[in-house]
């Protein structure tokens, strides 16, 4: 088990009405005894099966019950657990409060700690089996797993009363095993430089039309995100986007190919890892208008001229000794077939350690669509098909390996 890595861990411990509550006071000896500073909270429920004096004798710490307690009025409990916290654990998750979790609705303490928590989510689910089984219950786990929160279990065996089946919450070992792994993710990059760039750029054709695409940015951004959650110093280049970034994030806005150059060869100059997710515009106009054209002049004759390449720029500056920190480059490619002859073209031409090939122009493919089909190939020739991924779980999948990359090279 990787109970290493709660040692030191400051874990809110989200405690939900049902009957598996009672077996949360082990889990949360466990945590403490690992070494963890354990701060329970408990929904008004929870507290008919568990006392909250057994968590607070179990952990040394108060247990907080309320949104606003009332012997601390001034005090915030959501956002300061929400901040403070490496880790939330969530157990037994009931059907209500994955409910809420998945609409973002925050009427109490536990629901308003899951919508600022700035770290992993762990939830062991706990409830009767036409209740995990119903479809709202199922599209809501979903919805949360491809936030990249973690679902542990549940597991089958009795419930509640007579009945048994799938619901009953995971055994205290396998959620503690869960616990330890998120925080090992957390230190695989942590004090890493990583640059992300994100987005599309606009090479202009005057002062209100460009050339651009189709890029939301979305894939960079949960990279971005990926990248803080596993304790790296992320700096974000970004083209236009409405995208909100990690507030963990140094975030560098660019509009043109130039202005993405300029920015990624500064932040690149000290990083560990350059993960290149942007759709940089491969032409602009060799003349563009500083004024607006006019629509009665008629359209105007084009020149274009090529971007610069910052990719082989990079890879090429860093196999001529002038980047020794940069440890791995990763380069991305839309196709709209051959994905695995173009991720290996890329990754020889441009010096990568892995590519990432997508898929556009398909149903479940495609810039402005949550679902990427997709494949990694690495410097050593492993590939992974990962077939249709929620970019948040591409995310995760590709920090998985270049955190491998990393290790291998250390």
């Amino acid at each position: 088990m990787a109970l290493e890595n709660l040692t030191g861990a400051r874990i809110a411990l989200g405690v939900c009405g049902g009957i598996a509550a009672y077996k949360v006071a082990g889990l949360a000896r466990e945590l403490t005894r690992a070494g963890a500073d354990v701060r329970v909270v408990m929904t008004p429920s929870a507290t008919n099966f568990v006392g909250p004096i057994t968590f607070s004798t179990l952990t040394g710490n108060p247990v907080r019950t309320e949104l606003f307690p009332p012997t601390a009025p001034s005090e915030i409990p959501h956002t300061d657990l929400g901040r403070t916290s490496d880790l939330v654990v969530i157990a037994p998750a009931t059907a209500k409060t994955i409910a809420k979790c998945a609409q973002g609705l925050s009427d109490d303490l536990m629901s308003a700690l899951l919508l600022s928590a700035a770290c992993p989510i762990v939830m062991a689910p706990a409830m009767h089996t036409e209740m995990w089984q119903n479809e709202a219950t199922q599209n809501h786990v979903a919805t949360l797993t491809s936030r990249g929160i973690r679902m542990v279990g549940p597991a089958v065996g009795p419930l509640a009363g007579p009945d048994s089946g799938i619901g009953r919450m995971a055994e205290v070992e396998e959620i503690l095993q869960a616990a330890g792994e998120e925080l090992s993710l957390r230190a695989q990059l942590t004090g890493r430089p990583v640059v992300v760039t994100a987005a599309g750029t606009r090479e202009h054709i005057d002062a209100m039309r460009f050339i651009g695409n189709a890029s939301s940015g979305r894939m960079g951004y949960d990279l971005a995100f990926e990248a803080v959650r596993r304790g790296a110093e992320v700096t974000l280049v970004t083209g236009p986007s409405h995208l909100v970034a990690p507030d963990a994030a140094t975030v560098v806005p660019v509009t043109t190919a130039a202005e993405m150059r300029e920015a990624v060869r500064k932040a690149v100059a000290s990083a560990s890892v350059l993960l290149m997710a942007a759709a940089v515009s491969d032409w602009r106009p060799l003349h563009a208008s500083p004024g607006k054209l006019k629509k009665s002049s008629g359209p105007p004759r084009l020149e274009l001229e090529s971007t610069p390449d910052i990719l082989a720029e990079v890879g090429e500056l860093r196999r001529s000794g002038g980047l020794p920190d940069l440890r791995v480059l990763v380069g991305y490619c839309a196709e709209t077939e051959n994905l695995r002859e173009a991720a290996a073209e890329k990754l020889k031409r441009k010096s990568l350690d892995l590519a990432v090939a997508n898929l556009v122009g398909a149903g479940d493919s495609g810039a402005g669509l949550p679902t990427l089909r997709a494949l990694t190939l690495d410097r050593r020739g492993h590939l992974d098909d990962l077939g249709v991924v929620s970019k948040k779980q591409l995310a995760r999948r590709v920090l998985d390996r270049v955190a491998e990359l990393l290790e291998a090279g250390d």
